[in-house]
């Protein structure tokens, strides 16, 4: 990974305003802990296959460097050991879906999706943890409109 991408990364996640991609409308109540084990024994697949279209869709239309964090010993024939802080942009989509989904489902390393012109960033880990960081209004509403039309929440956290 190039220096100037990692001190960007380490830009944007040092602020205190960033975006959630959730299913949730609220994060707190009384069975919200129950309503999200709910979801992740029944719902993580479609949400893993939502924020993997809103992804393509978003590094389709603009640059992108994408970068698998460090990633354990292969497990069940996928094997990403070597692709690791590595820009991934060149992987063919449905490659970059196998990759994403599989941080998600699994909850297991982390994949952090740059955009060097709109210094902005997507932040993929495990299960519901999708974390949008930047302030260009142009890409912000590109991301929150993308997730509305998968009927998912771009919530701003401060």
């Amino acid at each position: 990974m190039r220096k100037e991408i990692l001190n960007l990364i380490e830009e944007l996640q040092s602020k205190n305003q960033y975006y959630i991609i959730t299913p949730f409308s609220k994060t707190y109540g009384k069975y919200f802990d129950e309503l999200e084990e709910y979801l992740l024994k029944f719902y993580l697949d479609d949400y893993s296959n939502k924020i993997c279209r809103i992804i393509m869709k978003v590094i389709c239309y603009y640059d992108a460097e994408i970068y698998l964090t460090e990633f354990p010993i292969e497990k069940e024939g996928l094997n990403f050991v070597g692709l690791e802080y590595q820009n991934l942009r060149t992987q063919s989509l449905e490659k970059l879906h196998e990759i994403i989904s599989y941080v998600i489902k699994r909850d297991v390393s982390s994949v952090e999706i740059v955009f060097p012109k709109e210094k902005s960033l997507i932040s993929v880990s495990g299960h519901f943890q999708v974390v949008v960081y930047g302030d260009k209004s142009e890409f912000l509403k590109l991301v929150k409109d993308l997730s509305n039309a998968e009927g998912l929440f771009f919530k701003k956290y401060t």
